[in-house]
């Protein structure tokens, strides 16, 4: 009697102990589920002929030993024998999710095992990208939800036929079932894995040694209780399909590999225990259920005669394998299988975009790489390198910026943005600068972010402010040699408006020594009065008297008087068609027609004022726009090598942006680029396309020359999205890290970057650039400073018309 009792305790005690450790392990199971970090694998494309050459894998059959090669490492997850029945063995999820038709890559892993498994994908998948993201809710907004568990056929001691017995990739069949989901239809494919001890294999070979004994016979009587609950259950739940065909004589289907060759297979690697469940959800369940007999029949290309097949296991409750799909749990009630690290890769591996083919694949657009560890800590911040999860802010130097930057890429791609993020900047630290804007929206947004202590600093230039129009006198200069850089420039500049077939050295002939004469007025000349000065002989005789340069004195009395009356009226009506315009434009004539520019250029930059020009094409017109532009340029080029005259130690720094720079730059450019430097001017430029600098031809007639200008001589090169083209050209710069394809394929805000760093330049890295939108400025205080700006600097349009009329009526 007290030994019935003793023995009752110790049940009791027993059972109350497994009931523990059972609440226990569920505890933990959930909890587990809740701290799953989900990463989205994203490969690149290789489709390009550099990537071509720089492939060393040769076939499918090699790229799929990759994901073998990774799932024998991730072995490393295995806690042991007794701590894994204590504790559970951790378990990872591979997962096709396909939604709003795209097909995306995911493996679900424990958080503390992030670092792990994130270091072993890239450790074998150098160009992945690979992000922790939220799960994609493939349920919502979606009537229908539909799933099934899939099984082996027969024991998991038999292989499913692997990747190293097909023609192509297993995936592709499967891709192409979630490929061709109807709209407003979702599907994941999910495959949790488990390590297991490699005692499995011991397991099969003890039942190879009796199949060799007793061949054919291959039942085998297991004492485990779960195998037998498991069996019982099956009864119940198993699919009517399956009852019938275990009804059925078994056909006896050979294959040239005896089922112990089959075994001696399965045994040569290591392997996981596997769960496999497929969801769909949809709008009505016919699709639903059409989709998911379209994705389950995607599975049987690993089935053939002698080989292991999976089948559904239908669950009489859907709303507990949603559950458990959801947790990413194992279910005690589905039956697990054991699978080696080469079938577990047929079945999930990363795709390459040689042998997987389906568009709906989520490729990199780009490619990401990581920046150069040589980036300076400190400077004008650019964005962010974000690679392998781990994001680093990139500085340009400020020595660096000397150099220059250049700035690529189609409309709406962000170009501004990385102008605006640099000039913001420039604002802030109290430094010079000068923007010239074709479009308005960046010299105008500017105004918001200009600090209150630099009020008197800002020159806000709006051309199509007639009522008080700012005064632009191309033909302004001090000294003789400024007078010749002065007229060379605007030279120069026609050539640029008109082309060198229109303005060609004849003209340019009367032009240069016409404004020459202009300039030596005591009272100084301008654009507008250039055609007086050939048609008006009193106005010319008035000017020729003042000229001091000898030789132009010469031109005007001796070539010019000589002239026939034929050659003359020949040239007057060439300078009253292409001058005329300024004249007649009273928006145009009131700003280049001042004789006294509204600003001194050299002042500007020698102390580091702000200058913002807003020179809109829309509101301006084309040539009227880079016209001023032009002029701009010029006369920030000769303030700039008026500096030769200063002490190095005494020249401020100061930062011309230009958008769309190659309507305000002529050939002369490459002089900038090469002699600024040394006169602490540094530019910033952007544009949209090569082709751009193709069209210009000034004085040599050359159709490369700003190209090879802008390459030959700029240090830090972006890059945004670019059409076909100039992907072939930029891929040169950036070579051998990026090929044309991924230039033709960036989002937007996502660059390439080649930087200048200690003067030489980087090898090309991913760029991140900051959206500008998210810092708000104040539009009071750039209002305030805007009209501040305009009192200070324009003039009462009343006052300069008079002037203007008076001069050359």
């Amino acid at each position: 009697m007290q030994l019935g009792k003793i023995f009752l305790i110790i049940i009791a005690t027993i059972a109350l102990l497994f009931f523990f450790w059972w609440q226990y392990r569920k505890n933990i199971a959930k909890r587990r589920s809740k701290e799953m970090a989900f990463l989205r694998v994203v490969m690149a494309r290789k489709d390009s002929d550099s990537d071509e050459k720089k492939e060393t894998i040769r076939d499918f059959k090699e790229q799929i030993s990759l994901m073998e090669q990774l799932l024998s490492n991730l072995k490393s997850l295995y806690r042991g024998n007794f701590l894994g029945w204590l504790l559970g063995q951790e378990y990872i999820s591979f997962e096709y999710t396909a939604h709003a038709n795209e097909i995306y890559f995911y493996i679900v892993v424990p958080r503390k095992s992030k670092l792990l498994v994130e270091k072993q994908i890239i450790g074998f998948y150098p160009d992945c990208l690979i992000e922790e993201t939220s799960e994609i809710n493939i349920f919502e907004n979606r009537k229908s939800v539909l799933g099934e568990a899939m099984i082996l056929k027969k024991g998991d001691e038999f292989p499913i036929r692997t990747y190293q017995k097909l023609e192509s990739d297993s995936m592709n069949a499967i891709l192409s079932a979630l490929g061709r989901l109807s709209e407003n239809t979702s599907a994941t494919i999910q495959i949790l894995l488990k390590p297991e001890d490699d005692n499995w294999q011991n397991r099969i070979k003890k039942m190879i040694r009796k199949e060799e004994k007793n061949p054919g016979k291959r039942r085998y009587i297991s004492f485990n209780p779960l195998v037998w609950m498991r069996g019982f259950l099956e009864i119940f739940f198993q699919d009517p399909e399956e009852k019938n065909k275990k009804d059925e004589p078994e056909i006896d289907e050979k294959d040239p590999i005896d089922d112990e060759g089959l075994m001696k297979e399965k045994v040569k690697k290591t392997g996981f225990l596997v769960m496999v469940r497929v969801i769909v959800t949809a709008d009505d369940d016919a699709i639903a259920n059409a989709e998911l007999r379209n994705i389950i029949s995607s599975f049987s290309q690993f089935a053939s005669p002698a080989y292991n097949r999976f089948r559904p296991m239908r669950h009489k409750s859907l709303s507990v394998l949603i559950q458990y799909f959801i947790l990413r749990q194992f279910a005690w009630w589905q039956k697990n299988f054991l699978l080696n690290i080469e079938e577990i890769a047929t079945l999930f591996h990363f795709p390459h975009s040689k042998y997987n083919k389906q568009p709906e694949i989520k490729w990199q657009h780009f490619r990401v790489v990581k920046a150069p560890t040589n980036i300076p800590h400190e400077g004008l911040y650019l964005g962010d390198n974000i690679f392998r999860g781990e994001r680093r802010k990139i500085y340009l130097s400020n020595e660096d910026r000397f150099r220059h930057f250049y700035v690529i890429g189609q409309t709406g791609t962000g170009k501004s943005s990385i102008l605006s993020v640099m000039a913001r900047q420039d604002l802030r630290n109290g430094r010079g600068l000068a923007v010239l804007d074709p479009h308005g929206d960046f010299a105008t947004g500017l105004l918001d972010f200009i600090p209150k202590t630099r009020a008197e600093d800002l020159i806000f230039f709006d051309p199509a402010d007639q009522s008080r129009p700012m005064g632009l006198n191309l033909l302004e200069a001090d000294t003789d040699d400024e007078k010749q850089m002065a007229v060379g420039e605007a030279t120069s500049i026609m050539i640029k408006i008109f082309g060198p077939e229109i303005f060609g050295p004849r003209i340019q002939d009367y032009f240069r020594n016409g404004c020459l004469a202009l300039m030596d007025y005591p009272e100084g000349g301008t654009l507008i009065e250039l055609i007086k000065l050939f048609t008006d002989e009193n106005f010319q005789r008035e000017r020729v008297q003042t000229i001091k340069n000898p030789i132009v004195k010469t031109w005007w009395k001796t070539t010019y008087a000589a002239m026939a009356d034929r050659e003359k009226a020949e040239m007057i009506p060439f300078f009253a068609a292409k001058f005329g315009p300024f004249i007649t434009n009273t928006l145009m004539r009131n700003i280049i027609g001042q004789t006294k520019s509204a600003f001194d250029i050299t002042d500007v930059m020698n102390t580091q004022k702000i200058l913002l020009a807003t020179l809109s094409k829309g509101v301006l017109g084309d040539i009227n726009s880079s016209l001023i532009g032009l002029i701009l340029v010029s006369k920030i080029q000769m303030a700039a090598m008026k500096r030769q005259q200063m002490p190095a130690s005494e020249r401020k720094d100061f930062f011309l942006y230009i958008d769309e720079f190659q309507n305000y730059v002529t050939d002369s450019i490459e002089s900038i680029l090469s002699e600024a430097r040394k006169y602490r001017l540094g530019l910033i430029i952007a544009h949209q396309y090569l082709g751009q600098l193709q069209k210009s031809d000034a004085l040599t007639k050359s159709s490369l020359n700003l190209k090879d200008a802008i390459f030959g001589n700029v240090g830090s090169m972006m890059s945004y999205k670019i059409g076909p083209e100039d992907a072939k050209l930029l891929e040169e710069q950036f070579a051998p890290v990026y090929s044309n394809h991924d230039f033709m394929n960036m989002d937007k805000f996502q660059a390439a970057l080649r930087l200048s760093v200690d003067g030489q330049p980087s090898q090309g890295f991913s760029l991140d650039v900051p959206r500008p939108w998210l810092e708000k400025g104040d539009p009071k205080i750039g209002e305030a400073l805007k009209e501040f700006s305009r009192l200070r600097y324009a003039r009462e349009r009343e006052f300069v018309e008079k002037d203007i009329i008076y001069r050359i009526s």
